[in-house]
């Protein structure tokens, strides 16, 4: 694919949040570290079920990293200038599925998937991921000269929230996670696909979610590139809101999104998943708990097998905890605290970026990670 110019990232400079993760709400105060990468964190055992409390305080990183890898943290400083930036022209979309005839290399079709965490936590990282979504597609748009179709879906990591239907009024949570606009969660009119794990986000509901239905336009769980108001639309099914389940499983909840069970014509992602696009994950959580089942092995094979074992022909963001760069969630530092996440991005290896979930801005990041994407977009091999 033609470049038609390099995006310059800037050196790396990590503003680190103290992350609040408490059912009572979320305190966050700033410090500042200039790593020049991420420290491999080593992969642990599962340690139990999730919880939301909150920190005991923050580490700094006082030095250079123990080892780096091709996941790097991103600057918060402000992006290159006009002439530095990499420039995007967004070809006519087309609708359809897959293709067929002579391919090309090089992609012109990407499939985002978002995994977003609706515990109670999240308030904060919801608001600065909606915030950075403008910047970052209309880079992706700007960059990808030859991308004439996408597709952009988002998740959230739990199936059913702490508000189904018919609400328990019995429950001492019933009013902190479903008494938002007039107890809507508890009357709302939902389908099977709302509830089910990995479905496309339409209709979120509960404390700080939407609680509306999202304007997606065709008849899809997932926007296309002719949505009306895409930035609008992004930001009412990325609040997927805050009563979610403690126990966060953004790896299953990617698994099922991407799986055949939701991805066959007639099912709750039908049509999502082509086997002529780059699939890009971009997945938030900050449990500093390994929730998850599987291993980052098992969870790598899954995203390849939608890629029908391709495994150049996808790309993995996460934004995650990072102890080493201060950015430690819940009461106890010795938890997992994402380390099993970061294994999982650095199989990817250059196709994988890992970023702090603490940060109050994500645009450094995502301007890091359309590097990533270009790259893998240059080097595929659509099958033919």
């Amino acid at each position: 694919m033609l470049r038609k110019a390099a995006l310059q990232t800037a050196p790396a400079l990590a503003l680190v949040l103290s992350t609040a993760c408490s059912d009572t709400g979320r305190e966050v105060s700033a410090t500042a570290s200039q790593p020049t990468g991420i420290t491999t964190a080593p992969a642990t055992d599962p340690s139990g079920a999730t919880t939301d409390a909150p920190p005991t305080g923050t580490s700094t990183d006082t030095g250079e990293p123990t080892s780096t890898t091709s996941t790097t943290t991103t600057s918060t400083t402000s992006p290159a200038s006009d002439t530095n930036q990499a420039k995007f022209d967004l070809g006519a979309s087309d609708l359809g599925g897959g293709t067929t005839g002579t391919a090309e290399k090089g992609c012109k079709k990407v499939d985002f998937l978002f995994v977003i965490d609706n515990s109670t936590s999240m308030e904060n990282n919801q608001a600065a991921l909606i915030q950075s979504f403008p910047g970052f597609i209309d880079a992706i748009k700007n960059t990808l000269v030859d991308v004439t179709d996408y597709h952009i879906m988002v998740v959230d990591t739990d199936a059913n929230g702490r508000c189904p239907q018919p609400c328990d009024e019995a429950d001492p949570d019933y009013v902190k996670f479903c008494s938002a606009a007039n107890y809507y969660a508890c009357s709302a009119m939902l389908e099977p696909c709302d509830t089910t794990l990995g479905a496309g986000m339409l209709h979120p509901v509960g404390s700080f979610a939407s609680n509306k239905p999202c304007p997606v336009a065709g008849g899809n769980r997932y926007m296309l590139p002719n949505q009306p108001d895409l930035e609008g639309t992004f930001a009412c099914v990325a609040q997927v809101g805050t009563a979610g389940s403690p126990a966060e499983k953004p790896m299953n909840a990617m698994q099922a999104a991407i799986g055949e069970a939701l991805n066959f014509p007639m099912g709750c992602n039908g049509g999502f998943i082509r086997d002529d696009a780059i699939l890009v994950v971009t997945f938030i959580s900050d449990d500093p708990n390994y929730v998850d089942k599987g291993t980052p092995a098992e969870w790598k094979a899954s995203v390849v097998e939608a890629k029908n074992g391709d495994e150049n022909a996808a790309v993995i963001l996460g934004l995650i905890p990072h102890p080493e760069l201060g950015c430690i969630t819940g009461n106890d530092p010795n938890l997992t605290q994402g380390s099993h996440w970061q294994e999982f991005i650095e199989m990817w290896d250059k196709h994988g970026v890992s970023g702090s979930v603490c940060e109050a801005d994500y645009a450094p990041f995502f301007l890091q990670a359309v590097n990533a994407i270009d790259q893998t977009c240059d080097d595929f091999n659509p099958p033919g």
